[in-house]
């Protein structure tokens, strides 16, 4: 990719995220708020996002990256964070302005945040023989075309993933060992190599490495 030529038109990733079925859901403002709490605290401090996530709707939700290169696993964590609420996540990439002011739906703008609504849009209005509920546009077929495919297969692993299953691989994200894992959620190692292996947790971390590679390469 060329270098370009303003701060503006530099490659920033937006994502735009909504809860399926939210109106189902019982207290839904203060669950959505708590979660986001936890969102904004862990992503500001991993320093993943620019500011805390901005509510844009009663049940949809948006940031804007630090990089492009941190979407996988922002995405990997909003799904453990909101779980066992869904979320529909949509990645928009491409030029943004007034990106560090909040909040960020009424001060940016630009092809990032119209390619986040359009990914959107595809994920609520779009067909598909299988159901999908992340969505990258970004400018490109070819990158369009491998980050679908691999969040559509990963998609489809995660539809059946149980509560003990999400705890395991949240832990385990954070420790990064099992027996820390173990003796954290005081459970035996077998126990928790068994919900990680059921969880799709080995997938879902080498699928986030490569993606976070591809979107490194191209940008």
């Amino acid at each position: 990719m060329k270098t370009p030529s303003s701060a503006a038109s530099l490659p920033h990733a937006v994502v735009t995220a909504d809860v399926v079925d939210s109106r189902r859901t019982a207290a839904f403002p203060a669950v959505r708020d708590r979660k986001l709490k936890a969102a904004t605290a862990l992503h500001t401090r991993q320093k993943l996002i620019v500011s805390p996530y901005t509510i844009t709707a009663w049940d949809e939700f948006q940031t804007v990256l630090t990089r492009p290169g941190h979407v996988p696993r922002l995405i990997l964590d909003l799904r453990r964070i909101f779980f066992p609420l869904e979320l529909r996540i949509a990645v928009g990439l491409g030029a943004a302005s007034g990106v560090r002011r909040n909040p960020i739906n009424i001060h940016a703008g630009g092809e990032a945040f119209e390619r986040a609504r359009q990914a959107a849009d595809w994920l609520k209005f779009g067909s598909s023989k299988f159901r999908v509920l992340t969505r990258f546009e970004t400018g490109s077929a070819t990158l369009n075309l491998v980050a679908n495919t691999i969040y559509g297969l990963q998609d489809s692993l995660l539809e059946r993933t149980t509560a003990k299953q999400w705890a395991a691989i949240g832990v385990q994200l954070e420790t990064g060992s099992q027996d820390l894992t173990a003796k954290k959620l005081r459970l035996r190692a077998s126990t928790v190599s068994r919900n990680l292996r059921r969880g799709h947790y080995w997938q879902l971390v080498e699928a986030a490495r490569a993606m976070e590679s591809i979107l490194n390469a191209d940008l």
